[in-house]
C-alpha cells in the first residue's frame, strides 16, 4: 500500500519547480531574438525568416506612399 494521492501531488509538484527554474521549454526569448528585420518606416520588427513577398505586401499595404526598398533597404 502507500503512496496516495498526498504523495503524488507534491512529486508532481516538485517536478514543476524543477522546469521553472531551468527555464522550461518557451521559445519567447528565442523569437523576440529572431526579430532582426525592421521596417524604416514605423519600426515593425519582423521575423529573420520572413521573405521578401511579405516585406513588400507590409510596405504596400501600410505605407502606400513609400516603396517597400525605403522600408527595407537592407533587404529588397
Amino acid at each position: 500500500m502507500g503512496g496516495g494521492n498526498g504523495c503524488k501531488s507534491q512529486k508532481s509538484r516538485e517536478r514543476n519547480a524543477a522546469k521553472v527554474q531551468t527555464g522550461g521549454k518557451s521559445q519567447l526569448k528565442q523569437n523576440q531574438a529572431a526579430q532582426t528585420i525592421v521596417c524604416s518606416v514605423c519600426k515593425q520588427s519582423f521575423m529573420c525568416t520572413t521573405n521578401a513577398a511579405q516585406l513588400e505586401q507590409h510596405a504596400t499595404s501600410k505605407h502606400p506612399k513609400s516603396t517597400p526598398k525605403e522600408c527595407f533597404p537592407d533587404k529588397l
